[in-house]
């Protein structure tokens, strides 16, 4: 019997045969068309981002230069002082008030309460109260019907009834510092006043009495100190005199030097169209504007700057009061202060006096060595960029592009969001593949996944609308007060967006935590429970430590996901260009920042193409980028140590 036809027996250029190559090589083509597309895309990302951000530092450097050659950078020299000495004042009032404040605290609880109430009542009868006013300003010149004003107050009493009619929480602000009885007098007194009375009633006129009666009291032990703060602060009048002097001097020079420039600029745009001119008479008339195109001469920089270095000497005298008056409030502060939030406060000032007096003492060499036409290195100009500590743009003095603050609220914003994405996603990721049966596995994992279907923009309403509500008044109960940072200040800030942001992370975690705990061969738990372990103990000695490479990359992937959100700290993180205080200690959590993505979203659509402030948030789009690919490529790397090691 002859064998039967086997694969191997298809001629080879049978049309089957034929037709599978083609076909193969047409699929082939396809994925790779598509992974060289991919490939092309990112190259010309980055080519994108290099070429826009590339001219950034040279005009960045033109700038400093400039802000060099007109003296402003020597007006700075005192400037920090003047700021330095300014942050100190303000260390030592605070230190103050919050022991003033500690001792009235419930006094000023329920000033503030009440003072929320005639708010939400003011705002919710405001259309009727203005239209009002306004019958009444035209009552004495035209007269106006009396069924007009009739129906006017009908309607102020109706918006004002429905205002008082809301529960505590419920449209009216909650009182919980106020006993019920007062909180019916304060009603029934805004009931009962005069829709168009500015007066306060009288419970708030009260209440107002008794918080003045009551700082007064806590005051009186702390004059001395009050004293020492004031004779401290008035120490520098005179240096702020002279820096507002000097200033006018000098920034009059850079008006003056880059006005000149832009005439040199326009005169060699007229010239470069007058040569390539078709017309002799076309020609004529560019090169006619080009000559009336510059109307200044250039600025001697040297001579213009002579009236600032010629006050030298009333710079170093400003100096040394400061340093006179720093010696003389640091024998008067007192020992200790009894409420935590202000010793802290005053020991953040100590802890700084030193670099203060260290800064004041380097500012008169530093002055006697400055020289207006010292060149700006491009090194330095890239290190001011990387380590500046200020982002200053569309000022009237100097622009500044430094990207510490930003990249500082990218950074602690990261930290309370994975804080709050690793223990919830890897405990979720752990207790979904180890613990739960397979009807939880079937609810927990769509559910949690389903969290990336969320639009940000839809998170970041929820973190305005509700999360920094609800915190912000959970902060200003008693029972919370001594939680640092509370009551918060602003519902805005890094902890709200940062909570929003751990919520966007977790199901990135979850799923790739899930995954890794998933690869780790079930013969490392199967000779673990032979050998007697228990469950907890095979999860946490055996498995855990076998699928840590891809929990590690998971965690990474999670962070790059945080560190390049944009519309979530955009709406929710505050918006403040400014390094956090962290004399606040666990507190710095809860004030606003800005961050890397967040600049570059408010700012890009507002910015002349082309210019400073244009090609400086390209540079920050460079750096995140390399920020997020570095994240990702280490996580990737993990992943790759992973999967080898159980292969």
């Amino acid at each position: 019997m002859p064998d039967s036809p086997t694969p191997t027996s298809v001629p080879a250029d049978h049309p089957f045969r034929r037709k599978g190559r083609s076909t193969d090589g047409l699929f082939r083509a396809f994925f790779a068309g598509n992974a060289g597309l991919t490939i092309v895309i990112l190259v010309l990302i980055i080519v994108f981002l290099v070429r826009e951000g590339a001219g950034f530092f040279p005009d960045y450097r033109k700038e400093l230069v400039l802000y060099r050659k007109a003296g402003l950078e020597f007006v700075d020299l005192s400037r920090k002082d003047l700021t330095a000495h300014e942050q100190m004042s303000s260390l030592l009032n605070r230190a103050y008030y919050a022991q003033v404040n500690a001792a009235c605290r419930t006094e000023f609880q329920r000033s503030q309460e009440v003072s929320a109430v005639i708010s939400y009542v003011s705002d919710a009868v405001a259309p009727a109260q203005s239209a009002l006013e306004r019958v009444q300003e035209r009552a004495g010149e035209e007269g106006v019907p009396k069924e007009l004003q009739d129906s006017l107050s009908a309607k102020y009493k109706e918006l004002l009834a429905a205002a008082l009619a809301g529960k505590p929480g419920e449209g009216l602000p909650p009182t919980p510092h106020l006993s019920s009885e007062e909180r019916r007098q304060l009603l029934s007194e805004l009931e009962a006043r005069d829709p168009l009375s500015s007066d306060d009633p009288p419970l708030v006129v009260a209440l107002q009495e008794q918080l003045s009666a009551k700082q007064e009291q806590a005051s009186a032990p702390l004059a001395d100190f009050r004293a020492a703060i004031d004779a401290f602060a008035d120490a520098s009048l005179d240096l702020d005199t002279l820096v507002a002097e000097t200033g006018d001097t000098v920034k009059a020079t850079k008006e003056a030097a880059t006005l000149h420039e832009i005439e040199i600029e326009k005169r060699a745009t007229l010239l470069k169209a007058a040569a390539s001119a078709k017309t002799e008479e076309a020609k004529a008339q560019f090169e006619t504007e080009a000559r009336e195109s510059v109307t200044t001469e250039p600025v001697e920089f040297k001579t213009a700057l002579q009236p600032v270095l010629d006050r030298t000497p009333d710079f170093k005298a400003a100096n040394a009061a400061l340093a006179a008056a720093l010696a003389e409030v640091q024998r008067k502060l007192p020992a200790s202060l009894e409420d935590p939030k202000a010793g802290r406060y005053l020991s953040a000032f100590r802890k700084a006096a030193g670099e203060y007096e260290r800064e004041l003492s380097d500012t008169v060499p530093a002055m006697a060595a400055w020289k207006h036409d010292a060149p700006v290195g491009l090194g330095s100009t890239i290190m001011g960029f990387i380590t500046g500590r200020d982002w200053i743009t569309g000022g009237e003095w100097q622009d500044f592009y430094g990207i510490v603050p930003l990249f500082t609220g990218s950074l602690l914003i990261a930290v309370i969001a994975l804080s709050l994405a690793i223990p919830l996603g890897v405990g979720a990721a752990i207790y979904t593949n180890q613990l739960a049966g397979p009807g939880e596995q079937k609810f927990i994992k769509p559910t949690i996944e389903f969290l990336q279907a969320i639009p940000s923009v839809v998170l970041g309403f929820l973190g305005i609308a509700v999360l920094g509500t609800i915190l912000q008044e959970t902060s200003m109960k008693d029972a919370f007060s001594w939680v640092p940072g509370f009551p918060i200040q602003q519902r805005l800030n890094m902890f709200t967006a940062g909570c929003l942001l751990g919520l966007m992370a977790i199901p990135t975690i979850f799923s790739l935590s899930e995954d890794a705990l998933n690869n780790v061969p079930s013969a490392f738990a199967e000779a673990s429970d032979a050998l007697g372990a228990s469950k907890l103990q095979t999860i946490f000695r055996v498995v855990l430590p076998a699928a840590i490479s891809g929990i590690l990359a998971a965690v990474l992937l999670g962070l790059g996901r945080v560190i390049g959100e944009t519309m979530v700290v955009l709406l929710v993180a505050g918006n403040r260009i400014e390094i956090p205080d962290f004399t606040e200690g666990l507190g710095v959590f809860f004030q606003p920042a800005h961050t890397l993505t967040g600049i570059i979203a408010q700012e890009l659509g507002e910015v002349p193409f082309g210019s400073v402030h244009y090609r400086a948030l390209f540079v920050v789009g460079m750096i995140l980028f390399a920020i997020v690919l570095s994240i990702n490529w280490t996580a990737q790397r993990l992943l790759h140590k992973f999967r080898i090691g159980h292969d």
